[in-house]
């Protein structure tokens, strides 16, 4: 994660009368909440650390630690409801502790690596999608593999935690093993922390900063292709695990310091390089995660604290590695400076017409730690974690890079890429092609970037494979059925979003609705009329006539709206972008 700059504001987080309801998300919460809506039941924003405990475990002592820590952190007990009435918000309830620690023997062949079958045998708990509704958030469950040979695996959705707080876990968890002094609850917890940075205005001077500098950057990164983009983005994903060793982050650490930025800044650096010549692009736009754990009253909260901001890298091809690094650094300081606008809200201003085919604005994430993911210790046991990252892939390549729990130089990466746009021979390339690329840079980080091994060969395509199987077509509705779902639709709009005048071709968003309004339009779609269809068609199909088409089973609606000529896209984005502006000046900041 990347730096935090404390923050000057005096202001004072106060703690929430809980009798006056439940609180609300955290704008991270509410944005990580719709991704979920939309793709239920995946494991996309698992977040999972195996430790290998060597030694004597108490097995009745570790539960007994894990019990008293849930009970001390009201995140861990966190569950998320659906809003029901208008404006239609999700908010969050705060349960008893109820904790358990199934213990599991390792069946593996004698002949397999213990290690290797450990984690074999873990990473299905890692890809157990969660109920977000039901919960709990966490899991924890220890997976015997010898007499003084444990794997205990905990797994936390990320709308209740972060890396920081994955360290506050382990580090309580250390304490209450050893039989420690109890200690007291944090006086403040997550959710004061999400009612009090909900209930501040968005700051029009940083969201007309970021309007500013995004201006005409593509928010759609083109990069090559296994096979063709899908029209619905799924969230079916891959991992690549690589080393990079020692030979080859040591020079780069060192060339960090004598240019005089951060390690962080100079691998962020060459993955955009590598990222800009994949897809052909001089700006290339970034997703990096920004701490908003920047008080002293918060650093020991577990709680999802984390949000992910564009960085805006500009590769051109004269540059040399090391000015663009320098420029790097810089427009890192400024989006931690300008870092209280929402991945979200920058996406309704910058980019409001969706395409369910890809993430919106930013198609590629990146995160770098100069430590491992978490330093846990027990008492009496020799502690190792193992970084095990779900199968869900949250955009199209995300880049997780951090040093190798071994000790030493040695940096652990791991490629998370779609599964439906990526072959895994194509992603381990991809691996080498980086490293090359990153060894070439340090070397000569004066040369231009034009001058840096190439990606030739990485993106082979694919011929087209068998045809998929295509779910049986429903049956067409006659003119007049249709008409009647139409009606239906309008009144269905007309309750959700509080108006009546709703055209057939009106765009759900252009008349004011938000992503949570239309996930009550969905629910009543299925409580009324019995069609079944999932969100993201929603999505796809944004207005009356198109969505009528489409769940009367017309085999021409496969696109809701045709892509116009660039002009009229422009001019059709420009008139949005002012009707939203529009609509926010009147109602607030709205989603």
């Amino acid at each position: 994660m990347i730096e935090k700059i404390t923050a000057a504001a005096p202001d004072h987080i106060p703690a929430l009368d809980r009798s006056a309801g439940p609180p609300p998300l955290s704008g991270a919460q509410r944005a990580l909440y719709l991704v979920e809506l939309l793709h239920p039941g995946t494991p996309m924003y698992n977040i999972t650390v195996a430790v290998r405990l060597e030694g004597p475990l108490d097995v009745p002592r570790l539960r007994s630690a894990i019990a008293r820590v849930v009970a001390r952190h009201d995140a861990l007990r966190t569950t998320f409801v659906r809003g029901t009435a208008p404006p239609f918000e999700p908010v969050q309830r705060i349960g008893a502790p109820d904790t358990e620690l199934p213990v599991v023997a390792l069946d593996a062949d004698r002949t397999e690596d213990v290690d290797a079958a450990a984690l074999r045998a873990a990473q299905p708990w890692a890809d157990e999608p969660f109920d977000l509704e039901r919960g709990p958030l966490l899991r924890t469950r220890l997976l015997v593999a010898g007499p003084e040979h444990h794997l205990l695996v905990v797994t936390m959705h990320q709308l209740i935690s972060d890396g920081p707080s994955l360290q506050v876990f382990f580090d309580e968890l250390a304490e209450e093993y050893a039989g420690g002094p109890e200690r007291a609850a944090p006086a403040l917890q997550f959710a004061d922390y999400a009612a009090w940075q909900r209930a501040r205005p968005v700051d029009a001077e940083q969201l007309g900063w970021w309007r500013n500098r995004l201006a005409g950057v593509p928010t759609v990164l083109r990069l090559p292709t296994d096979r063709p983009r899908p029209a619905v983005a799924g969230p079916r994903g891959g991992n690549h695990r690589h080393t990079l060793r020692a030979a080859v982050m040591g020079p780069a650490l060192r060339l960090a310091q004598d240019l005089r930025v951060t390690p962080f800044v100079l691998v962020l650096t060459a993955y955009a390089t590598f990222l800009s010549q994949l897809a052909g692009a001089r700006d290339v736009l970034v997703g990096v995660p920004v701490s908003a754990r920047d008080r002293a009253e918060l650093e020991s909260v577990i709680g999802f604290f984390a949000t992910t901001l564009p960085v805006l890298v500009e590769a051109h091809r004269d540059r040399s590695f090391a000015d663009l690094c320098r420029s790097v650094q810089s427009e890192l300081l400024d989006v931690l400076t300008y870092r209280d606008v929402t991945m979200e809200q920058l996406a309704q201003e910058l980019a409001p017409d969706r395409d369910p085919g890809h993430a919106p604005l930013v198609q590629a994430f990146f995160s770098f730690e100069q430590e491992p993911i978490v330093s846990p210790r027990l008492a009496g046991l020799r502690a190792t974690a193992i970084d095990l990252p779900p199968t869900g892939a949250k955009v199209d390549l995300d880049m997780l890079v951090f040093r190798s729990a071994g000790g030493g130089d040695d940096f652990d990466l791991t490629l998370t890429y779609r599964a439906d746009l990526f072959e895994p021979a194509t992603v381990a390339r991809m691996a080498a092609y980086f490293e090359r690329l990153l060894v070439a840079a340090v070397a000569d980080p004066a040369a231009p970037i034009r001058s840096l091994p190439g990606p030739a060969e990485v993106v082979v395509p694919r011929p087209p494979g068998p045809a998929a199987a295509t779910a049986v077509p429903r049956p067409l509705l006659t003119t007049s059925d249709r008409v009647g779902l139409e009606q239906n639709l309008i009144q269905i709009w007309r309750e959700v979003l509080g108006r009546d005048d709703i055209g057939l071709d009106d765009n759900f968003f252009d008349l004011g609705g938000t992503s949570f309004a239309l996930a009550a339009v969905h629910t009543l779609i299925g409580a009324r009329t019995g069609e079944e269809t999932s969100l993201v068609s929603l999505l796809e199909f944004p207005t009356i006539a198109t969505l009528a088409r489409h769940l009367a089973g017309d085999p021409g609606t496969g696109h809701a709206v045709p892509e116009p000529p660039d002009r009229t896209r422009a001019a059709r984005l420009r008139d949005r972008r002012n009707r939203l502006r529009h609509l926010r000046s009147g109602q607030g900041s709205g989603e």
